[in-house]
C-alpha cells in the first residue's frame, strides 16, 4: 500500500470564514459548539501527525523486513537449485558408478585368475621345453659317441665318420634322403621352442605385474570415498535447505506482521483524515451556514423550511432506493 498522501486535503486554516457575530443567545450557543469543534479539529490534526509518524516508522520496518525476507528467499532458492542441479545428480551418478566399479572389480578378479592360470601353464610348458631341449642336446651329443655309431649308421643310412670298419656301408634309401635336415631340426628346434616359451613366460609375468599395478581395489576404495562424499554433500544441502526454510518462514511471518502494522497505520491515517475533513466541513457550516432551501421572502406567518424538508425527503428516497432491489417488470403477454 502506497504512502497515503493527499495534497488537496482540506486542512483547518487560521482564517476560517465566519459570519458576523450577533450578540444574541443563539449566536452564543453556536460559538460554544464552534469552540468544541475547533478543539476537535486541533486534536484530529495532532492525531494525523501522530499516525504519519507511526506510518513512516512502520514503513521503514516493513522495508527492512522485506529486504531481509528477499535475501533469505534468494539464499534458500540458491541451495534448492544447487541440490537439484548438483546434489541429487551426484548421488545418482555415484549409484551408477558404484555398480559399474563393482562389475569392473569382478572382471579384474576374473582376469587375475586367468592370468595366473596362463602363467602356471606357460611355466609348465617352459619346464617341458627345457626337458625337450636337454633331450635334443643329448641326442646331438650321441652322434659323436663311437658307441652309438652303428645305431646312427642304421638310422641315417650312412657310415660314421670315425668308423674304421672297412665294410661297405648300408645302401641309402628314399626314406632317409632328408635325414640330415630332420636331424638338424630335432637338434635346433627345441632350443628355439625353449626361447619362445621363456619369452611367453616373461610376458605373462609382466602382464600380471601390469594388472596388479592397475589396482582395481584402489579404484573401489576411491569410488566408495567419492560416494560417501557425495552423500554427505547432498545431506549438507538438504539440512541447509531445511534450516533456510525455517528461516524463510520466520522472515515471512515477520514481514506479514510488519505489513499488518503498516496497513493499520495507513487505515488509521485515512480514518483520521476523513474525521478531520468532517470536522472542517462542520465548522464551515457552523461558521457561515449557507442554506439555500430556506425561503426568506415569505412572511413571518408562513413556513420557511418546507422546501428543506422536501429536499431531505428526496435524499431519504435516494438512500432507500440504493438498498432496495426493484421488482422485475412483468413479462408481456404472448400475442394471440
Amino acid at each position: 500500500m502506497a504512502l497515503p498522501t493527499n495534497k488537496n486535503e482540506n486542512r483547518h486554516q487560521p482564517d476560517i470564514p465566519d459570519c458576523t457575530e450577533r450578540d444574541n443567545e443563539t449566536q452564543q450557543k453556536i460559538n460554544a459548539v464552534k469552540r468544541t469543534y475547533c478543539q476537535s479539529l486541533k486534536d484530529s490534526q495532532n492525531a494525523i501527525d501522530q499516525q504519519k509518524v507511526g506510518y513512516e516508522a512502520s514503513e521503514k520496518i516493513y522495508k527492512s523486513k522485506e529486504r531481509r525476507y528477499l535475501s533469505t528467499k534468494e539464499n534458500y532458492q540458491r541451495y534448492v537449485n544447487t541440490e537439484i542441479s548438483m546434489g541429487s545428480q551426484l548421488v545418482q551418478a555415484n549409484e551408477q558408478m558404484k555398480s559399474s566399479v563393482a562389475t569392473y572389480k569382478g572382471w579384474d578378479d576374473d582376469l587375475a585368475t586367468n592370468l595366473k592360470d596362463i602363467f602356471n601353464t606357460v611355466k609348465d610348458v617352459k619346464t617341458k621345453m627345457s626337458n625337450l631341449r636337454d633331450a635334443a642336446i643329448k641326442l646331438e651329443n650321441s652322434t659323436h659317441d663311437s658307441c652309438n655309431a652303428s645305431q646312427w649308421s642304421i638310422i641315417t643310412g650312412k657310415a660314421a665318420d670315425n668308423c674304421k670298419d672297412e665294410t661297405k656301408p648300408p645302401a641309402e634309401t628314399d626314406d632317409c634322403k632328408d635325414i640330415d635336415d630332420v636331424l638338424n631340426l630335432l637338434f635346433c628346434m627345441p632350443k628355439a621352442l625353449l626361447l619362445d616359451a621363456d619369452a611367453v613366460f616373461k610376458s605373462s609375468s609382466d602382464i600380471i605385474g601390469i594388472q596388479k599395478f592397475i589396482n582395481m581395489s584402489g579404484l573401489v576404495t576411491l569410488q566408495q570415498k567419492l560416494y560417501d562424499t557425495a552423500k554427505n554433500f547432498d545431506k549438507l544441502l538438504m539440512d541447509t535447505i531445511t534450516t533456510r526454510k525455517s528461516d524463510l518462514d520466520a522472515r515471512q511471518t515477520e514481514l506479514k506482521q510488519a505489513l499488518a502494522s503498516r496497513t493499520g497505520f495507513v487505515m488509521n491515517l485515512y480514518s483520521e483524515r476523513s474525521h478531520y475533513s468532517g470536522i472542517h466541513k462542520t465548522l464551515d457550516k457552523i461558521c457561515c451556514p449557507r442554506c439555500g432551501c430556506v425561503n426568506h421572502d415569505i412572511g413571518n406567518c408562513e413556513s420557511r423550511l418546507e422546501s428543506c424538508a422536501c429536499e431531505i425527503c428526496d435524499i431519504c428516497g435516494e438512500v432507500r432506493g440504493a438498498f432496495i432491489t426493484p421488482e422485475p417488470a412483468p413479462a408481456p403477454a404472448p400475442a394471440s
